[in-house]
């Protein structure tokens, strides 16, 4: 199956602009439930927010963290993306890889969704830690 096969049929996934505050940036994820949103200038991915970025910034001095841009901690450069036309299998291979929980999504230079390495749970086996990894998708 591809990568663009699979954003069909997803939920939306926030973005946010360079300009967009931690503080604003932690929000996001906060009340979207996701760990990682995408950095983007019009359609174009131009760095990602991890929830560990908001960590390692706070800890190396986080004083004014809140209130600083998120161009200022995001990760912009060495970014692992994967094609929309890539297959599934590509997604988890890359994720695996290079051992990060997010993958942009790319239509040629333009964002179009993510694709989070996610855990399975199970109703009757919340208590225990899951052990199968799933790919889940959302686009913009």
């Amino acid at each position: 199956m591809l990568v663009r096969q699979i954003l069909e049929e997803t939920e939306n996934f926030p973005t946010i602009v360079t300009d967009v505050t931690v503080r604003d940036a932690a929000e996001v994820m906060r009340s979207h439930d996701v760990r990682a949103v995408p950095v983007v200038e019009g359609e174009k991915l131009v760095g990602i927010v991890t929830d560990w970025d908001i960590v390692d910034a706070f800890a190396a001095g986080g004083d004014d963290l809140a209130e600083r841009a998120v161009s200022a901690i995001m990760t912009s450069t060495g970014l692992f993306t994967i094609d929309a036309n890539e297959t599934a299998a590509d997604a988890t291979a890359k994720l695996q890889q290079h051992r990060v929980h997010h993958l942009p999504v790319l239509d040629g230079e333009r964002y179009v969704g993510m694709l989070c390495l996610g855990l399975e749970w199970t109703a009757e086996d919340m208590l225990t830690p899951p052990a199968r990894p799933v790919l889940t998708a959302r686009r913009p």
